[in-house]
């Protein structure tokens, strides 16, 4: 029988356009998405395995024809790498195959190549049929004088083959395959999964994507269809076949940035708030302030590099495929090592830092013990937001510094605490409450001490960077909380009514009475109150310690609890500690010139002062709260500075 005639007999046996039985047997590969930033990169596609259960046979002197298509699918719009000799070759195609029982490694050759009394399957032709799909023609070549019945054969797409020596197995000759030239594994492309993005400053967008974007997926699904001839006449649908082949893209590495051991600090009314208060924690000095830690970490997830062949993407010390994460500078990786450039702090503040100051990073939570390795960003910060943001750059040398001091010997998981000691003494608890931990960079905020320091709120993100040509996209933290810097509030009550000791016997307190009502309006943090006379004469006068109100406490003094409460003398030069002063009219006035009450706080980072005069005969409760000195409530509508609220000073003990 002629092979024309063989091969109509054996399509006869299908009906053209119905699915045959098989199964997928789909390996899926988990990619770092770190690993791919443009749109140009392109890494290997999954290996899949079809398994055709007794349909591929040929008579003696036959063939049979068959293909597979594998159309992309999933998450954005991934497509076959199609360029010029990157459409896969039989050299990364393998059929396995069970004759009379007994396995076969059945040989995969080019169209017409094989030999005379021999059986191999030929790849006729790899089509691309559009961007998402190809279609692989092959045919089961039988020139022997038996027929061949694959009763369950594999066909292995994208992995790598072997040579195969000729030999018979049930009766049949098999050709021999030679050892496979280069092979053309077929790509994906066009892949930007996305971990974060950038802003104008340089600095990454505050945004949700980097704290909840998921993992992406592209699948790859299998149809098939066995028939005669080298065209299609009709495919399997979808429907019945199991799709389990995919690349996974997940993120590997993290990057985090929190408050930690770092404790709020307040500034020194006492110094004018040109420095810090003292910190008896022992984190910082009264120039430092550890704003919290950046922590790079490897997320419990084994995902490749490009290259989806020697290690997982990892951070990680020197090993016997790379050399660690700070030891290859402008050496690119792409066998698991990341490319590290620096890092990038964003720091965001809700009032402004003091002029002059710098952002360092420590290997300590104290930043300025002995012995820390600190460093200084690159250059000056980058301000923005009306100088509310600042965006410093930590370079390669940088981090290797933080992480030994200058020795390029380690990766940057293994930042820590290079202290024996902290200021408090020695011991491996130095500090009440610290751990030592070895993972991580402190942020130090770092004052000059001769400049107002406005109180604020910090939030913050960070970045770890990328070498330039490593096609890795860099790894952004969410924003999260820092240290807060409160204190130096400090209001001038002005139209406030000293008590008259001489009035309290025959007029009780007098006709009018001074009632002041302190208002903490955080809802987070507790303010000691301190207060002090300014008389009416511009000298300063006592001053004592007011006690302390919750977070949104509120508390009334009349005029002589605060003559109670201010007990303390001033040593300020040219200070009068005889007491309020002006409560009597000097020679020639018709009024006297009432002392001002000035209230402060070294904790608090807002207050408010509602003041009244009440009228012991008439009982008239008159507020007076207008004349005082300014609080503002809402910042971002005011251009004045809502810290001073008109007072240019703190307590003068």
């Amino acid at each position: 029988m002629k092979k024309l005639h063989v091969a109509a007999a054996v399509a006869s046996l299908f009906a053209a356009g119905s699915a045959m039985a098989a199964t997928i047997s789909q390996s899926g590969v988990t990619v770092a998405r770190e690993v791919i930033a443009v749109n140009s990169q392109s890494i290997i596609g999954p290996a899949a395995s079809f398994t055709y259960a007794g349909n591929l046979s040929a008579n003696a002197a036959s063939s049979q024809d068959f293909n597979l298509v594998l159309k992309l699918g999933g998450d954005g719009a991934p497509a076959w790498l199609q360029t010029a000799g990157n459409l896969p070759n039989l050299e990364t195609m393998q059929v396995k195959a069970f004759v009379a029982g007994s396995p076969v490694n059945v040989p995969v050759l080019a169209a017409g190549t094989t030999a005379a009394g021999k059986a191999a399957v030929e790849v006729l032709e790899v089509e691309a049929v559009d961007a998402q799909t190809l279609r692989v023609k092959f045919r089961l070549e039988n020139k022997t004088a038996v027929p061949v019945n694959l009763t369950t054969a594999q066909v292995n797409f994208n992995v790598t083959t072997a040579a195969i020596a000729a030999a018979t197995v049930g009766g049949v000759d098999f050709d021999a395959q030679p050892a496979p030239a280069a092979a053309k594994f077929a790509k994906v492309t066009n892949l930007v999964p996305t971990v974060g993005t950038v802003d104008s400053d340089g600095a990454s967008e505050i945004a949700t994507d980097v704290c909840s974007d998921g993992d992406k997926r592209v699948s790859l699904n299998i149809r098939n269809y066995t028939g005669s001839g080298v065209g299609v006449i009709g495919e399997s649908g979808e429907a019945g076949v199991t799709n389990n082949g995919y690349i996974l893209f997940s993120q590997a590495l993290n990057v985090i940035v929190g408050k930690g051991v770092a404790v709020n600090r307040s500034t020194n009314p006492a110094t004018e708030n040109k420095a810090l208060s003292t910190d008896t924690a022992g984190f910082g000095t009264t120039t430092t302030m550890p704003l919290g830690y950046i922590k790079f970490r490897n997320l419990n997830v084994d995902a490749w590099d490009t290259d989806i062949a020697t290690d997982f993407y990892k951070l990680r010390a020197n090993n016997v495929n790379n050399n660690g994460d700070l030891n290859t500078l402008t050496v690119l990786n792409t066998d698991g090592a990341v490319d590290t450039l620096g890092a990038v702090v964003k720091l965001m503040s809700s009032n402004g830092f003091a002029a002059g100051s710098t952002i360092t990073l420590s290997n300590s939570p104290f930043c300025s013990a002995t012995g820390a390795n600190n460093v200084s960003a690159a250059g000056t910060a980058v301000a923005s937001n009306g100088g509310k943001d600042w965006t410093v750059t930590f370079t390669h040398a940088d981090l290797v510094s933080i992480v030994t001091g200058g020795a390029v010997t380690n990766t940057i998981t293994a930042i820590g605490d290079a202290l024996a000691t902290g200021p408090l003494g020695a011991g491996a608890d130095p500090v009440a409450g610290y751990t030592a931990t070895t993972d991580r960079a402190y942020i130090c905020y770092n004052v000059p001490g001769n400049v107002e320091i406005p109180q604020s709120t910090f939030t913050g993100l960070a970045r770890l960077t990328k070498e330039v040509g490593a096609n890795e996209q860099t790894n952004q933290s969410c924003v999260r909380e820092l240290a807060g810097l409160g204190g130096g509030v400090k209001i001038d009550v002005r139209n406030f009514l000293g008590w008259d000791p001489a009035k309290a016997t025959t007029e009780a307190y007098g006709e009018w009475i001074n009632v002041v009502r302190v208002i903490n309006n955080s809802e987070t943090q507790e303010a000691d109150l301190i207060g002090q006379y300014i008389r009416a004469d511009g000298k300063y006068g006592k001053w004592g310690e007011m006690g302390t109100l919750p977070a949104r406490g509120a508390r009334y003094f009349t005029a002589k609890e605060v003559h109670n409460l201010l007990l303390n003398n001033s040593s300020t030069n040219g200070a009068d500690n005889t007491g309020p002063g002006g409560l009597t009219a000097a020679s020639g006035q018709e009024l006297a010139a009432n002392t001002r009450l000035r209230i402060s706080s070294t904790k608090a980072a807002t207050l408010r002062v509602q003041n009244y005069f009440y009228n012991t005969r008439t009982g008239a409760l008159t507020e007076v709260s207008g004349s005082q000195g300014a609080d503002f409530v809402n910042l971002g509508a005011s251009p004045r500075d809502h810290i001073d609220q008109d007072a240019q000073t703190g307590i003068k003990k």
